[in-house]
């Protein structure tokens, strides 16, 4: 049961036994004092229904101190709006509260334990992802072109390759390149299209050599030089050379490689091959369109549901987060800086506070007002109802006992 029936029921108790108990109060001390007891806790409880209801309402239609939340309601929000915003919400009860706070220990253990860490690499793929795959790719392109163009037109890319040549001219870099191509020109020659190629030529060259000549077929078949036994030949004596040279045995091995490394070397000098390669370079630049390769190279690379970039992202925040959450320095640096900001900004804007308090409260109208306020106070208040009945029926019934003793008294 609501306290407001509780009190409205002692009320009610109180008048009706009130009413029972006076046509018996005279014939007795206990009647009477019943009876007065009742009384006064009818008129306690009455004076307090009238009281209570007379701060929200218009008891028995009595306008007069009544209603006396809606008639100073202005006054009364005033001196909310005061307290909550320059006592409870001053920017020094704020601090204070903040300052208890280790932000940064609060920090750590939402991204470690709490799925922080998690959240944050999802909100940032997915905000560069909702920016990245919006990004109009052929504006960057055509924006960024000028300068790509500018800087490949400066780099001097015919000096780079002369360097580079030079560098190869030197005995241990010539040594390398001579044995990658003689590495090469045995895997080509043992190629099924290279030794098949081989073998037609063997051919052509046999049916040319032997023409009508059964002489020359008969020497032939006598050594039992078919094609295939020629190839043969050919493929050993060739396998043969070039392991030697691959083991820098042969003199043949040395001239090569003194050949090799003067020609990189004519080629790092020679400033007919620079001019080549310039105009080569320009002539490319000018052929390349650059802004259509950096459009389809951004489409297919940087856009999409998982690009390249995403993992190296992700690994850079979840390392940067551990970082922070083993660094003290670090946590020191982010606690003094989130309470400095915040100590700033309160005092900065502290004066939207009483105007956000103001803006909420003025959107209650006067009975919505009443009815919240009625809605939480109502219960402690109803009490005072229950008291008063309680306390006024004590009070009567020891004012009755002290009338009958004083009349007894005054008897005697």
């Amino acid at each position: 049961m609501q306290k407001k029936y509780k009190a409205t029921l002692a009320l009610a108790v109180s008048a009706l036994g009130c009413i029972f108990t006076l046509p018996l109060a005279a014939s007795g001390f206990g009647w009477g004092l019943l009876h007065h007891g009742f009384l006064a806790a009818t008129i306690g409880g009455l004076a307090d229904w009238f009281a209570v209801t007379a701060l929200f309402h218009k008891p028995l239609g009595i306008s007069y101190r009544t209603e006396i939340l809606r008639r100073n309601r202005k006054r009364i929000m005033e001196s909310i709006v005061t307290f909550s915003s320059d006592d409870l919400l001053s920017v020094e009860n704020i601090m204070a509260v903040m300052r208890k706070q280790d932000t940064a220990r609060l920090m750590v253990d939402y991204f470690l334990h709490r799925g922080g860490m998690a959240r944050i690499k999802d909100a940032a793929d997915e905000v560069l992802l909702a920016a990245v795959n919006a990004m109009d790719t052929k504006a960057v392109a055509k924006g960024l072109e000028p300068a790509v163009r500018g800087g490949l037109q400066s780099l001097p890319l015919e000096k780079v390759l002369s360097d580079i040549f030079l560098l190869l001219s030197e005995d241990r870099h010539s040594s390398r390149v001579l044995h990658s191509l003689l590495g090469i020109s045995r895997q080509v020659l043992f190629a099924p299209a290279m030794q098949q190629a081989l073998l037609d030529n063997i051919r052509v060259l046999r049916r040319e050599y032997e023409k009508d000549s059964a002489g020359r077929v008969f020497v032939l078949e006598m050594l039992d030089l078919s094609d295939e036994r020629i190839l043969g030949i050919i493929n050993d004596r060739v396998s043969a050379h070039l392991e030697e040279m691959l083991r820098g045995e042969t003199e043949t091995y040395e001239i090569w490689k003194a050949g090799l490394a003067s020609m990189f070397r004519s080629f790092g000098q020679e400033a007919s091959v620079q001019e080549v390669l310039r105009k080569w370079k320009e002539q490319y630049l000018e052929r390349l369109d650059l802004s259509k390769w950096m459009a389809d190279w951004l489409e297919s690379n940087v856009k999409g549901e998982a690009p390249f970039w995403m993992a190296p992202l992700n690994r850079f925040i979840e390392g940067k987060i551990l970082e922070f959450s083993q660094r003290e320095d670090w946590q020191r640096q982010f606690d003094s800086a989130v309470k400095s900001f915040i100590e700033e900004e309160l005092t900065k804007h502290h004066d939207l506070i009483p105007k956000l308090i103001q803006e909420r409260l003025d959107e209650f109208s006067d009975d919505e007002l009443t009815y919240f306020v009625e809605s939480r106070v109502a219960d402690d208040f109803q009490m005072i109802r229950i008291n008063g009945s309680i306390v006024g029926s004590l009070v009567g019934m020891g004012l009755y006992i002290i009338v009958c003793l004083a009349e007894r008294m005054w008897v005697m």
